[in-house]
Order: C-alpha cells, then sequence, then structure tokens
C-alpha cells in the first residue's frame, strides 16, 4: 500500500493525472483479490497490476476513457469459458472494478495520499494501522474531500476539521467496531435519504505467505493463498518457475537461489514461510534460515522421514530440538490429502488456521458492513 500510495503522491506531485482501478467486489475464481488496486498513468503506462490479461486491458482502456472524461465508473466482469481462460479466472466469475480518476487540480489531493503513504510508512513500522474510506459514486468528481477519509486512532485524519464534509455519522459512531480484520469491506447506509456505499481498506501490516519452491504444489497454492487474503511472494532458483505470468495472482515472483533465500526480505511476525522446494536438500537450506527469523509459521512439506532425517541434521549443526518443534512438518492439516491440490487445501486450511489463533477469532462485525466477495450487485 505504501509503494501505491507514494506513487500517486508522486504522480499528482508532478503536475500529472491518473486513473485509481480497484478490485471492490468478486465472487468465484479470480487472479487477484479484493482491494487490488493499479494505476493508469497519464501517458498510458501503468504501474502495478490486476492479474495481466484480457481483463487487465479491457479496466486499462476504460481507464484511459475515464481519466478523459474525469468521471468515476463501475465495470463489471462475469467471465467463463475461453474469457476465464484467458484473464487466469480458473473456472470463471464475477468481479467488479470501480475507477476514480484523480487530479493535481483538486486542491485535497496532495495532502490526502501524502497522508495515506504516512500512515503506510508508520504501519509497517509497527506504530498501528489507520482505515482509508472511499464514497463508491459513479459519475462526476467532486473534490477528494467529498469521498475519502482517513481514519486512525479513534478519529478522523482527514478532510481537514474546517472543511464543509464529514462521513455518515453512523458510519463514524461504529467503526472501531466494525473494523475488520486486515481485509477490505463494504458498508451500505442510509444517508441523507438516499444510500451510500462506502469501501473500508484498512491500512495495515499485510500478512505475507513465502512460497520457497515454484513447483506443482505451489502452482495450487498460489491462488488459494490469495483468496485467503494474504499477500504473496514465491521464490525458485530456476526462471522458468520462478515466472511472474505462471504466477500471475502473487505480489512478487523472485528468482533467487535457495542460499540465502531470505536476504534483503522484512521477514516478521506477519510472514507465513512454506517451504516446498524440489529436493531434500533445498528443504534443509531454507529450513536452517527460516529457523533464525521471527517468522508466525514455517511450515516444510515432506514425509516423517525426511522430517526426522532433516531435524538430525539440524540438530547436529547445532540447532536446538525447541526451535525445530515449532515447525509444522509435515506441512498442513491432516486430512489425508494426496494429490498437489488437496496438499495445496491442506496447507492454506493451515495458515489459515494460525492466523485466527494469532489475531483472535473473527467475530461477527456489528451494523451493516458485507464482506465484499459477498456483496457483489449491492454496490
Amino acid at each position: 500500500m505504501q509503494d501505491l500510495f507514494s506513487k500517486i503522491q508522486q504522480e499528482l506531485a508532478a503536475g500529472r493525472r491518473l486513473c485509481l482501478a480497484t478490485i471492490v467486489g468478486q465472487m468465484g475464481s479470480a487472479p487477484r483479490s479484493v482491494g487490488t488496486s493499479f494505476l493508469v498513468l497519464e501517458d498510458g503506462g501503468i504501474w502495478g497490476t490486476i492479474g495481466g490479461g484480457l481483463l487487465e486491458a479491457q479496466v486499462m482502456e476504460a481507464a484511459g476513457q475515464a481519466l478523459g472524461h474525469g468521471r468515476a465508473q463501475f465495470l463489471e466482469f462475469h467471465l467463463s469459458g475461453q474469457d476465464a481462460a484467458q484473464s487466469q479466472m480458473i473456472c470463471g466469475g464475477q468481479l467488479q472494478v470501480y475507477l476514480e480518476p484523480q487530479t493535481p487540480a483538486d486542491p485535497g489531493a496532495l495532502e490526502f495520499w501524502g497522508l495515506a503513504a504516512a500512515a503506510a510508512r508508520q504501519a509497517t513500522a509497527g506504530g498501528g494501522g489507520a482505515l482509508m474510506a472511499t464514497r463508491l459514486s459513479p459519475g462526476p468528481l467532486s473534490g477528494l474531500a467529498g469521498r475519502r477519509f482517513l481514519w486512525q486512532g479513534g478519529g478522523l485524519l482527514w478532510p481537514p476539521k474546517d472543511g464543509h464534509w464529514r462521513p455518515p455519522g453512523e458510519l463514524l459512531s461504529n467503526i472501531d467496531g466494525m473494523f475488520p480484520k486486515g481485509r477490505p469491506w463494504l458498508w451500505a447506509g442510509s444517508v441523507a435519504g438516499g444510500r451510500e456505499n462506502y469501501f473500508l481498506e484498512p491500512i495495515i501490516v499485510q500478512p505475507v505467505v513465502y512460497i520457497c519452491g515454484g513447483g506443482h504444489i505451489s502452482l495450487c497454492l498460489a491462488p488459494l493463498v490469495k483468496l485467503a487474503g494474504f499477500d504473496l511472494v514465491v521464490i525458485d532458483d530456476r526462471p522458468e518457475f520462478a515466472d511472474a505470468r505462471r504466477f500471475a495472482m502473487a505480489d512478487h515472483v523472485l528468482v533467487r537461489g535457495f542460499a540465502g533465500v531470505f536476504q534483503g526480505l522484512d521477514i516478521g511476525p506477519q510472514s507465513y514461510v512454506v517451504i516446498v522446494t524440489r529436493g531434500h536438500l533445498h528443504d534443509k537450506e531454507v529450513l536452517a534460515q527460516a529457523l533464525g527469523l521471527p517468522a508466525a509459521y514455517v511450515g516444510m512439506i515432506g514425509s516423517r522421514r525426511k522430517r526426522q532425517l532433516i531435524y538430525q541434521a539440524l540438530e547436529e549443526e547445532g540447532f536446538g530440538p525447541e526451535r525445530l518443534a515449532a515447525v509444522h512438518s509435515p506441512i498442513g492439516l491432516d486430512i489425508g490429502a494426496e494429490t498437489p491440490e488437496e496438499i495445496a487445501i491442506s496447507i492454506v486450511a493451515e495458515l489459515i488456521k494460525v492466523r485466527a489463533a494469532l489475531s483472535g477469532q473473527r467475530g461477527t462485525a456489528a451494523g451493516r458492513v458485507e464482506p465484499l466477495s459477498r456483496s457483489l450487485g449491492h454496490v
């Protein structure tokens, strides 16, 4: 998020317009999850991706048109068959994308995106999160001060207190209790006799899954990881396997050797390491490095016999049994999985279980807040 906000701020500061495209609704399989955004720049270039293929090309074309006429709009995609395959929607699906032009002529835009970038930096540094809300309103655009707000520390961070616009009181009075655990949500309410929809995006450190190995299990696992709400990094030492086209849903795909595999990566309490390389020696090499990191989860594929051989070798190298006992191996919940697809399901189920235990079980949100994956047609 920080990079996205900073890029918007940079373009506006240079006097250039852009169009922000965000997935705000989803049903079925999709290459990227709700909340994914990318930018179409004034010169026709793009920053980021929502999955590539035909879907992204159509969004780019519509975003260029929206930038020209200065109107926000919804795009709805219902893909199946060949269209779904071309857009990497495995079983077909539905998406809603919201296009919102941004212009340096808006006096509040530069300040807003600067504050959003600062909030993201603060969250990354462990200083607490914030929430960004967008009023979903297709048509001619007013200033950002009439359609977006930032909430932090129990109060409004933006718009300025001396402004004329305030977000709906019903939303603000319940926002702390409704703050979802890490995922974008939709709030729908009646305001001044009409209906308004707000897209709520938490600005927090997102949990990141690092899949070490780009083989057949990873190919099945990657889309499930994204559907479960994690950010995703895929790593392999073979360029033909660590290919962004192969893992279009991933946030980053890295080609690097397994020696020093985590060098330069911010592995911390929101990191989940999945070790599924092509061989025991690579698995051992990655695990030895992961054991020295403060990750929330480390899991390694393999039989109990393979695990014991690797553990014995690591103990001989000085790793204590208490550290090895924290590793999830054999990886995944025990559901009798055998095929790559079944193994992938068992792994992501275990990731969800660990995440829920660390953050507390999710409760039902107060008020009229709906997860966007269930709210197509409501915006």
